[in-house]
């Protein structure tokens, strides 16, 4: 290809899928079980970052075994409420295929756990456009720092300047400008000055097409 950008790494939650509401369903129910109160307020304070960075702040002094079991039990919470939920949000699925076809090498790149991603790559067949999967829990810093990004790139084959993100949260945005890589930022309805630091802020994913990508570069 002749373009600049060569490789599109993918955020999971809240660019693919909506899996906002059963991760919020999972953390309630685990501060259910711990006694400890908890908020939607919390939640989204937290949101898109990993469990290791989450749970010691809503458990004050857990252990690292603690916060391994309570990130372990808050997935499977997750994982019970996101299988009979998942589904593609507007436009992703057609832009995954678009840039299959186009010739981009893919690659999802999430904060979850894998066994999480893998779940998620089965049941909505993300095999077909993606090479390659890697989780926040493989790399040594979670997001705002580049890791997740520099890793799935790295498997890609592309440099850090020929590749491209997709996110959805605050700290991916930082992520991905730590990584020296182009961002497109799918917002919603929200309007937070650190998604507008991205090369491209997008309701959704139906206002994104491969030529437009293109044009990023």
């Amino acid at each position: 290809m002749s373009h600049t950008i060569q490789a599109v790494i993918w955020d999971l939650d809240g660019v693919i899928i909506d899996s906002a509401d059963a991760h919020r369903k999972a953390w309630y129910k685990l501060a259910e079980d711990l006694g400890i109160p908890y908020s939607d307020e919390e939640f989204w304070a937290t949101f898109g970052q990993r469990n290791d960075a989450i749970i010691p702040r809503m458990v004050k002094g857990a252990t690292p075994e603690q916060v391994r079991a309570y990130g372990n039990q808050k997935e499977a919470y997750f994982r019970e409420f996101a299988r009979e939920t998942l589904a593609f949000l507007p436009g992703a699925q057609e832009l995954l295929r678009g840039l299959r076809e186009a010739g981009f090498r893919q690659a999802l790149a999430s904060s979850t756990p894998m066994e999480n991603i893998e779940l998620i790559s089965e049941v909505l067949g993300l095999h077909r456009y993606l090479d390659t999967l890697v989780s926040g829990e493989s790399v040594p810093h979670g997001k705002p720092a580049p890791d997740v990004f520099l890793k799935a790139a790295e498997e890609l084959g592309a440099a850090p300047a020929h590749s491209l993100v997709i996110e959805d949260a605050v700290a991916g945005v930082q992520a991905a400008r730590a990584g020296g890589m182009y961002c497109i930022a799918v917002v919603g309805e929200r309007d937070l000055p650190g998604l507008r630091a991205a090369d491209l802020v997008v309701r959704d994913l139906t206002e994104v097409s491969v030529e437009r990508i293109q044009q990023l570069a």
